[in-house]
C-alpha cells in the first residue's frame, strides 16, 4: 500500500517523506502552496497543491480524500497536529480509500492530552511533572501560582502551541491575553536541564519494532523550544521498555516520540508527539528509518531490521540559530558542529528540498527584519529643513 504525506511545506514532513521514499516506496506529496520545499523532493510521487489544514480543515480533508479516491488506497501520515485533526473530524477518516496510521481517535487523545499523561505514566512507572494547576485560559489569568513554571496546552493544535515558561505573574497575565479565555491549559513544575527525547515504533503486543534515542543540547525558544541542536546516544533500555509499555497501555500502535527532562526522580515526562517529528532527520543519518518501520507496520509487510546504530551524530536546526542571531545570539549561527552531523532539512541525495525550504526560511525572519531596519535607517537620517 501506498502512501500520501501531508504538510511537506514544512521539516517534520520533508524527513518522513524521505524515509518512506528510501524503503522504496513513492508517496504522494501534499502542500499548501506550490513553493513547498517537499513538493520538490526526489522521493515523491505526484505532487499536490490543497488547503493548509489550519485555515482550512474541511478543505484540507475534502483534497485528501480527492487524491485517495484518485490513487488510492493511500496511508495518510500528516504532518501537523491541526492535520490530524481536520482527518478525524472531517469525512477523510470515513473514506475507504483512506487509511490512517493510527489504532484510533480514542488512542490518540490519551496520548495526546497532557492532562491524562500522569496517571497513564504513573502506570508503567514513568515519572511527570508535579501538576500546579488545570483551568482555562480565564481563570489562570488571575491565580495565585508557584513561580517559576510552565504554562501549556492540555492538548494538541490550541491557541498555545507550545509550552511557555513564566517566572512571574505578570509574565502570566500578559500570556492570558492572546489566549482564548475557555481554552484548556495545563500548569507544571518547571524543570532545568537537557531534553531527552525517545522515538519508538511500537506493534499491537507492545513490542519495539524500531527506536532512537538522543539528547537535546540546545532548544528554541531557548527555555522551552523545539530542538535546535542534539546528539545520538544508545537507547536506555529500561526507558525503552517503560515507554513501550507506557503505549501498550494507552492502546497505541505505530510511531510516537516522547520526551523527557531529568530531575532527582530520574527521567520525567513531558510531551508525546504521535507524527513525524522535526528533528527525525538525525535518526534518519543515524540510519535508524522510522517512517519506512511505522509504513511497514501499517501495512502488514516486514519491517527493516533493527540494528544498532552509530552514538555520537550530531544535528543542527539551522532556521532556529538564524532566528536565535537575528534576537541578539550570532555565535550560534556561526557555530560548526562536529562531524558527523547532519542538518533539518539539508540531505545530500536530496538536495532541492532543503534549498527551497532554507530560501524560504531567510524570506521569512531575515528580509522583513532588514526592511525594518531600512526604515529605521532612513528616519534616522532624514534632514529636518530650517524653519521659514
Amino acid at each position: 500500500m501506498d502512501a500520501l504525506v501531508t504538510d511537506t511545506h514544512t521539516r517534520t514532513a520533508i524527513a518522513g517523506l524521505r524515509g518512506l521514499g528510501r524503503s522504496g516506496l513513492r508517496p504522494a506529496v501534499l502542500a499548501p502552496y506550490g513553493m513547498a520545499g517537499g513538493l520538490h523532493s526526489r522521493y515523491g510521487g505526484a505532487p499536490f497543491v490543497g488547503p493548509g489544514a489550519g485555515r482550512d480543515p474541511e478543505g484540507f480533508s475534502t483534497k485528501v480524500t480527492s487524491i485517495a479516491a484518485e490513487r488510492g488506497p493511500l496511508v495518510v501520515y500528516p504532518a501537523q497536529e491541526e492535520a490530524i485533526d481536520a482527518l478525524y473530524q472531517q469525512p477523510a477518516a470515513s473514506c475507504g480509500s483512506v487509511r490512517l496510521p493510527y489504532p484510533g481517535w480514542e488512542q490518540l487523545c490519551r496520548l495526546r492530552d497532557k492532562r491524562a499523561l500522569p496517571e497513564l505514566a504513573s502506570i508503567v512507572g514513568i515519572h511527570t511533572p508535579r501538576v500546579l494547576a488545570e483551568a482555562p485560559a480565564a481563570e489562570l489569568a488571575g491565580a495565585a501560582l508557584a513561580f517559576p513554571c510552565v504554562v501549556k496546552p492540555a492538548g494538541k493544535g490550541g491557541t498555545l502551541a507550545t509550552a511557555r515558561p513564566l517566572d512571574d505573574p505578570g509574565q502570566l497575565r500578559r500570556l492570558m491575553r492572546n489566549v482564548p479565555g475557555d481554552e484548556p491549559l495545563i500548569v507544571q513544575a518547571r524543570l532545568i536541564g537537557p531534553m531527552i527525547a525517545l522515538a519508538l515504533v511500537v506493534d499491537d503486543a507492545g513490542g519495539v519494532v524500531a527506536c532512537f534515542q538522543q539528547v537535546a543540547l540546545q532548544t528554541w525558544p531557548r527555555d522551552a523550544g523545539s530542538t535546535a541542536y542534539a546528539v545520538s546516544v544508545a537507547p536506555d533500555e529500561s526507558l525503552v521498555a517503560r515507554a513501550a509499555a507506557l503505549l501498550h497501555e494507552a492502546g497505541y500502535v505505530g510511531l510516537a516520540q516522547l520526551q523527557f527532562l531529568r530531575d532527582e526522580r530520574g527521567p520525567v515526562l513531558i510531551d508525546v508527539n504521535t507524527r513525524f517529528y522535526g528533528s527525525m532527520a538525525l535518526a534518519l543519518g543515524c540510519g535508524v528509518n522510522l517512517p519506512a518501520a511505522w509504513h511497514a507496520l501499517v501495512s502488514g509487510t516486514d519491517p527493516p531490521p533493527q540494528r544498532p546504530y552509530r552514538a555520537g551524530v550530531t544535528y543542527r536546526w539551522l532556521e532556529a540559530d538564524i532566528m536565535a542571531a537575528l534576537r541578539g545570539s550570532p555565535r550560534d549561527l556561526f557555530r560548526r558542529a562536529p562531524s558527523p552531523r547532519v542538518g533539518d532539512v539539508w540531505a545530500r541525495d536530496d538536495p532541492l528540498p532543503g534549498l527551497v525550504y532554507g530560501l524560504e526560511a531567510v524570506s521569512k525572519r531575515l528580509v522583513p527584519r532588514l526592511r525594518r531596519l531600512a526604515g529605521r535607517a532612513r528616519i534616522g537620517t532624514r534632514v529636518t529643513p530650517p524653519p521659514g
